[in-house]
């Protein structure tokens, strides 16, 4: 957990001080903190777990763009839902410091647990006032809950978030405003070379296989973005496993690109 950014260590020790209290982020809003042992087929090779709520595989990491984002403080928070599949992927926040606002506005983790399936706000809200009978018929529960959020404001200085459901839309758009190419998995490719060269797509489904002859030559010419987007889409499309030559081809062109982080987590999903 080294790489956490300045806010999610603040975070790490507002936990550490509950904990000392007879509270903690688990036991209040059912988080807990993780690592890259988190990750799944379906985390993208771009993301670091750092929290994860225990169940079903579910996790939270940050986006570091391939390495474009060296300073995590300004990384995209994510969340992966890896039974979800293919749907398993949200932008749950911009940067750390809005995820803690997020946390303490989100406080039945309502948007994390069910993202796939909330398309307005009124539904969110929904989903809140069913999840806030469950707390009224757990007073105890409740309490701590409420002491934990009123802790963590103090401590970390957090803001409610008046609609978190608008607040994750505006999130997915400062996304797409980053990135020159869409992907399947919603994330997309930032820029990573001020060029106007035609930024050319490897069309990826998950019905059809792949011809690796073909992917070659696409890479031997396309530009960085454009390989990073068939990255993402095989990924999107559960073409990279260890089955198929594949994904010996993309930790190859990743160690190319000097990726090594990548090539590792990548390596890391030998199950």
């Amino acid at each position: 957990m080294d790489f956490l950014p300045p806010t999610l260590k603040k975070l790490k020790a507002f936990d550490e001080l509950l904990q000392k209290k007879g509270l903690s982020l688990d036991d209040s809003i059912g988080l807990q903190w993780a690592d890259s042992s988190m990750a799944y087929d379906q985390t993208p090779y771009d993301v670091l777990p750092f929290m994860s709520p225990g169940v079903d595989g579910i996790h939270i990491g940050l986006l570091t763009d391939f390495g474009k984002v060296t300073d995590l403080e300004e990384a995209f928070v994510v969340c992966v839902h890896p039974m979800e599949a293919p749907d398993s992927l949200k932008l749950l926040a911009r940067n750390p410091k809005e995820f803690v606002d997020f946390l303490y506005s989100d406080r039945n983790l309502t948007m994390l647990y069910n993202f796939m399936m909330i398309d307005s706000d009124e539904q969110y809200e929904a989903i809140v006032e069913e999840a806030e009978k469950d707390y009224m018929e757990s007073p105890e529960l409740a309490a701590a809950r409420n002491r934990m959020l009123t802790m963590m404001q103090e401590y970390m200085g957090c803001k409610r978030i008046e609609n978190v459901y608008a607040y994750v839309e505006d999130a997915a758009a400062s996304r797409r405003g980053q990135i020159v190419l869409p992907t399947n998995d919603g994330i997309g490719v930032a820029a990573f070379n001020k060029t106007d060269a035609d930024l050319r797509v490897y069309a990826v489904s998950g019905d059809d296989g792949i011809n690796l002859d073909e992917v070659q030559a696409f890479f031997a010419s396309a530009p960085l973005e454009s390989k990073l987007a068939f990255i993402r889409d095989a990924q999107h499309a559960g073409l990279i496993n260890n089955e198929t030559p594949l994904k010996e081809f993309i930790m190859s062109e990743l160690k190319k690109m000097g990726m090594d982080a990548e090539v590792e987590r990548l390596k890391s999903l030998d199950w």
